[in-house]
């Protein structure tokens, strides 16, 4: 580890966190550490660029800047957080917003600890400076991760701001869309690597197809991001940051071109947005995007690999849900032979495909929604 390295924090989704670590690793990130939703590891300036550029799965990337201890009452959180040298990090006239998980034993609400961080901040540079930052999550360009356990609280410098998941390519969606990051990671715990056909029968705005079709091309998903916070940040180097776009930029592919990516669904209003958000991801050559109910669709020649999310809506009884999936079962059955398929549901899958025996189910959420992502291998029609 060199003299500038520092400790990052890459936070992802609950049941992400094993995927997250294999992109790491595969960027040459030898030393990692696996916590829950999200992946310690130790970098400089230019990692933290480049990761926010490449990671699929990854959420926020932090960097700590302080880990503070006994904070027994609010008093205590203003004087150690006033007393950190917030002017080294960023200049007084940025607009500020704080994001703030966990709890203090010592303190109820996690309002109070905020309103204390925000006065402490404004109070340092107004007595530094005479003003004070504008602290407001509309339009904000500096993001602060307060993270607080017991008596303590790891403060941490938002290098992503907007939520990674919000890629820049998706401009419309349609009805329980299923997030960018989501979907990558369902795509990479499938092990689908761009060497069999991929389907997605009830594509919606496109996510999944588009997200495989970034990973068959060797699109750094982070590219279509017009800013990041730590642009914001003092030691911003311009120069550095462009470099590493460029260099990933130039490793992008051309797929293997008998490899074909579908999106079928049966709105064709919702397809025509899927189109337009695989244009905006320059992966339109390479989508396929067909109006086509699921059940009127067959496997196509050579090896298929099915991903999909099938609407759940939890408004309808289980035996509703439960006749719906039947129907799904013997569909695959019929119409998809010898084909890998992978399916998110929010019921266990035993309960929705019987006499269908997964090879692999992961445990994982879509939003507030705890879900179930299954693998299955159907047998001859």
């Amino acid at each position: 580890m060199n003299e500038d390295s520092f400790k990052i924090i890459v936070t992802t989704l609950k049941g992400l966190e094993g995927v997250l670590e294999h992109e790491i690793r595969r960027m040459g990130v030898r030393r990692t550490r696996r916590l829950v939703r999200a992946v310690e590891l130790y970098g400089d300036k230019a990692l933290i660029y480049e990761l926010n550029l490449r990671l699929a799965t990854a959420l926020r990337i932090l960097k700590p800047v302080a880990h503070l201890r006994n904070l027994k009452s609010v008093a205590a959180i203003y004087n150690k957080i006033y007393d950190l040298p917030w002017e080294q990090w960023f200049f007084s006239r940025k607009r500020i917003f704080f994001h703030v998980s966990g709890q203090l034993d010592t303190v109820s609400h996690t309002h109070f600890v905020s309103q204390k961080v925000k006065d402490a901040i404004a109070d340092r540079f107004h007595d530094r400076f005479g003003h004070r930052p504008d602290v407001r999550k509309e339009g904000a360009e500096i993001r602060i991760n307060l993270h607080l356990f017991r008596d303590q609280m790891t403060v941490s410098l938002d290098s992503s701001g907007e939520p990674l998941f919000k890629r820049g390519y998706r401009q419309e969606t349609g009805p329980a869309p299923v997030n960018e990051v989501l979907a990558a990671g369902l795509i990479r715990l499938a092990r689908w690597e761009g060497d069999t056909h991929l389907i997605d029968p009830m594509c919606g705005s496109g996510t999944i197809p588009i997200e495989g079709a970034l990973l068959a091309k060797n699109i750094p998903p982070g590219i279509f991001r017009e800013e990041f916070s730590f642009m914001h940040w003092n030691d911003y180097d311009d120069v550095l940051f462009n470099k590493i776009k460029e260099t990933l930029s130039e490793k992008i592919k051309r797929p293997f071109e008998l490899i074909k990516i579908i999106g079928y669904d049966r709105d064709a209003h919702v397809l025509e947005a899927a189109k337009r958000n695989a244009a905006h991801a320059k992966v339109d050559d390479y989508v396929i995007c067909e109006a086509k109910d699921f059940f009127d669709t067959k496997k196509i020649p050579g090896p298929v690999k099915l991903i999909f999310n099938p609407p759940y809506d939890r408004r309808l009884t289980l035996p509703v849900r439960e006749k719906f999936y039947r129907r799904i079962q013997e569909h695959l059955t019929l119409a998809y032979p010898l084909s890998e398929v992978w399916i998110l549901t929010a019921d266990p899958p035993h309960r929705l495909f019987p006499g269908m025996k997964p090879v692999r189910v992961y445990s994982l959420m879509n939003g507030k929604i705890p879900v179930y992502f299954s693998g299955f291998k159907t047998g001859l029609a």
